[in-house]
């Protein structure tokens, strides 16, 4: 008989602890996160924002806006890198450009296997491709954008300037 309460006890309690867990598991204040990824994003600190948005990610891993943005961030770093390249500006960080590209596109690739209709992955991998030389490839994910969204003119300007790269 001791036995038996021992047992239903150990299992009352296993039962307790798994379904209550988590309700008193420390709320992850991401609204908080979000606007500290903003200020960094926006201050042109996107290694800061992209920690952030990594730690979101961990707990949101589905999260489109927080993966488009890190893929944005991660653009923006090779982007900026390019530009920091620029004589004058010898105190920036520098970054290999490829490898940064290649990180932002798999993160908008990501994002597509969540959201195929998002524009701006659509966008950032077009413009991956176009960075790479690829512009056949980059064609083909404006024009989707495109199709998605008739009216963006992000879209139909990438895709402008890539025909006229492919005219040269």
């Amino acid at each position: 008989m001791y036995k038996n309460f021992i047992i239903i006890l150990v299992i009352f309690s296993f039962t307790v602890v798994f379904l209550t867990g988590t309700s008193f598991a420390e709320p992850v204040n991401t609204t908080e996160q979000v606007k500290d990824a903003e200020e960094y994003f926006l201050d042109g600190e996107y290694r800061k924002a992209i920690e952030i948005y990594d730690d979101i990610l961990e707990v949101f891993p589905t999260d489109t806006k927080i993966r488009e943005m890190k893929a944005i961030s991660l653009s923006n770093m090779r982007l900026y890198t390019t530009l920091a390249a620029q004589p004058g500006n010898s105190n920036q960080i520098q970054y290999d450009i490829y490898y940064l590209n290649e990180k932002s596109m798999l993160e908008f690739y990501r994002v597509l296997e969540t959201d195929p209709s998002s524009v701006i992955a659509l966008n950032g991998l077009g413009l991956g491709f176009g960075n790479f030389g690829e512009y056949d490839e980059a064609k083909k994910y404006f024009e989707s954008a495109i199709k998605l969204d008739p009216d963006n003119h992000i879209s139909k300007n990438y895709l402008e300037y890539l025909e006229k790269i492919i005219k040269k």
